[in-house]
C-alpha cells in the first residue's frame, strides 16, 4: 500500500509518500541516500524496478529543496535521514543530516501507525506550480491540480501492477486511484498472434498485438468507461513498451518511417513487454520514460506492426468485423513466432492447455490428440503476409471438422485446469479464448452445461 499526500500550506506546503513495505534499518537507509547507490550492471531481482540508485534523490530534487526519509523495519527503531541543498550550499559540503527539518515529525502520523515501512518527505517545494515563490506568487488551486496529474500519471504507468492479483494499492490524498488501461479488452477487441523474442542478453521479449474495436462496437457502459474518449484514441494508437509490468513508453510508433498517427490507424496498439535485464539494449535512462528497441528487433517489430495496423484500418473502414473472438483472458495459441540473433523460426507453444496435459499424463490419446491439434492448427495465416481481406478468422479452420476430436480435447484440457485448482466457472471463458475451441462455441456451451466431473 502507498500513500502519496499533497498538503497546502502555503510556502510550506509538502508533498510525502508513505509505503507499509519492510523498511530499512539505518544501514539500508544510508546506502539508499547514496547517490548513485548501485551499479546499473548488477544482476537485480525479477520485481525489481530500480537501476541506478538515483531516482529517489534526482526526483525530489528535481521537486524541492530538502528531502527526509523516516524507515523503520518491524520491531525495529526509526532510521532517519535528510538531504538539504540549503545545508549543502552553506557548508559546500555533501552531508547527510541525521534529523528532520522543524515539522516533519508532524508528517510522520502515517508511518507511526504501522508495523513497518518508509516516509519520504518533500519540503521546500521550490519547483512546484501553485507554491508561493519568492514573488509570493501561487495557490492552492494550482498546486492540487498538479496533485491531480500525478494521479493520472499513477494509473497509467502502474496500471498492470495496480491491477495485479494481490496488487499494490495506491492512495493519492487518500482516494485510492483506479487502474487505466490502455488495452481495454471487450467483446470485439481483436487478440491477434503474439510473438515470443530472445534478445542478444538471453532475455525475453513478448510482444502482444490488439486491433481496439470500433468505437460503435463499444456499447457497454462500463466498457466505455474503460475506453475512455474516442477523440483521445488517435493518440493513443502504437507501442506501449512495459518493463517489469511498469509502462515506458506509452503510445509511440517508434520513428518508423511513415508511421503517422492517424485516423485510419488509431486502433492499432501493441503490448511489449521486457524484463530488467535487458535496459542497456532498449535505452533505458534513468527517467524511465523513454525507450527504444534494439536494432536486432526493429524488422521483426515493423513487420508485427504492419500487419497490425492493416487490421485497424481495416476495422476503422468497416466498422469492426472481427479477426478473432476478445476475451479477458490471454489466447492461447498453438505457434508461437521465435526471432533469436534476426533468425525468425516457429515452435510449438508450450504453454498451450494441451501441451501440458500431454506432458502430465505421457498417455497415448493424449499424445495423439496433441498431434491431431497441430495438424489442423498449421498457421498459414503466419506464412502467407498478404491474407484475404475478408475477415477471416486468425488461424484457419480445423482440417478434420471431426466435433467428437475436438469435444475430447476439450474435456482434456478442462481437467488440466481443473487439476491446477480453478473452479469450473473460471475454466470455461477461459478455454472459450484458446485455439481451437474458440472456433467451436457450440462445444463450450455444451461443456459449459455439463461439466464431467
Amino acid at each position: 500500500m502507498i500513500h502519496v499526500d499533497f498538503a497546502w500550506d502555503g510556502s510550506a506546503s509538502t508533498i510525502s509518500i508513505t509505503d507499509d513495505g519492510e523498511g530499512m534499518d539505518k544501514t539500508a537507509l544510508r546506502s539508499a541516500m547514496r547517490l548513485g547507490s548501485r551499479s546499473p550492471n548488477d544482476h537485480r531481482g525479477d520485481h525489481d524496478l530500480g537501476r541506478f540508485g538515483l531516482g529517489l534523490k534526482t526526483a525530489s530534487f528535481s521537486q524541492c529543496r530538502c528531502v527526509t526519509v523516516i524507515s523503520k523495519m518491524k520491531g525495529g527503531e526509526e532510521a532517519v535521514m535528510r538531504w538539504d541543498l540549503d545545508h549543502l550550499s552553506e557548508k559546500d559540503a555533501w552531508h547527510v543530516l541525521l534529523s528532520t527539518r522543524d515539522g516533519a515529525m508532524e508528517d510522520r502520523v502515517g508511518l507511526k501507525n504501522l508495523k513497518s515501512g518508509t516516509l519520504v518527505l518533500l519540503q521546500e517545494l521550490d519547483r512546484v506550480a501553485g507554491v508561493p515563490n519568492k514573488d509570493g506568487a501561487g495557490d492552492k488551486e494550482s498546486f492540487m491540480r498538479q496533485c491531480e496529474e500525478v494521479e493520472e500519471y499513477l494509473s497509467l504507468v502502474f496500471h498492470r501492477i495496480i491491477e495485479a492479483r494481490n496488487g499494490v494499492q495506491i492512495f493519492v490524498n487518500k482516494n485510492r486511484i483506479a487502474p487505466v488501461d490502455p488495452f481495454f479488452v471487450v467483446e470485439a477487441t481483436q487478440i491477434l498472434q503474439s510473438h515470443r523474442l530472445r534478445d542478444s542478453n538471453g532475455a525475453k521479449v513478448l510482444v502482444e498485438p490488439f486491433v481496439m474495436p470500433h468505437e460503435s462496437k463499444v456499447t457497454d457502459r462500463s466498457a466505455r468507461e474503460k475506453a475512455g474518449d474516442s477523440r483521445d484514441w488517435v493518440a493513443r494508437q502504437g507501442f506501449y513498451i512495459y518493463r517489469q509490468d511498469r509502462l515506458l513508453v506509452a503510445g509511440s510508433w517508434l520513428g518508423f518511417r511513415g508511421w503517422r498517427k492517424d485516423e485510419h490507424h488509431k486502433l492499432a496498439r501493441i503490448r511489449i513487454s521486457i524484463t530488467n535485464q535487458s535496459d542497456d539494449l532498449w535505452q533505458i535512462d534513468v527517467t524511465k520514460r523513454k525507450a527504444a528497441p534494439p536494432e536486432q528487433f526493429k524488422e521483426a517489430l515493423r513487420k508485427i506492426g504492419e500487419t497490425t495496423r492493416e487490421r485497424a484500418k481495416r476495422v476503422y473502414t468497416f466498422r469492426g468485423s472481427r479477426i478473432s473472438p476478445g476475451s479477458a483472458f490471454e489466447m492461447k495459441f498453438v505457434w508461437e513466432q521465435v526471432v533469436l540473433h534476426g533468425q525468425t523460426t516457429y515452435r510449438i507453444n508450450r504453454e498451450h492447455p494441451l501441451v501440458l496435459a500431454a506432458k502430465e499424463s505421457g498417455d497415448a490419446p493424449s499424445l495423439e490428440r496433441l498431434l491431431k491439434l497441430v495438424e489442423d492448427r498449421f498457421p498459414m495465416h503466419l506464412i502467407d503476409p498478404n491474407p484475404p481481406d475478408d475477415g477471416a478468422a486468425e488461424g484457419v479452420a480445423p482440417a478434420s471438422g471431426d466435433n467428437l476430436e475436438v469435444r475430447k480435447m476439450l474435456i482434456t484440457a478442462w481437467h488440466s485446469l481443473k487439476n491446477k485448482g480453478l473452479d469450473h466457472p473460471q475454466i470455461i471463458p477461459m478455454l472459450a479464448a484458446w485455439e481451437p475451441f474458440n472456433a467451436h462455441p457450440a462445444l463450450v456451451a455444451q461443456l459449459h452445461s455439463n461439466p464431467p466431473y
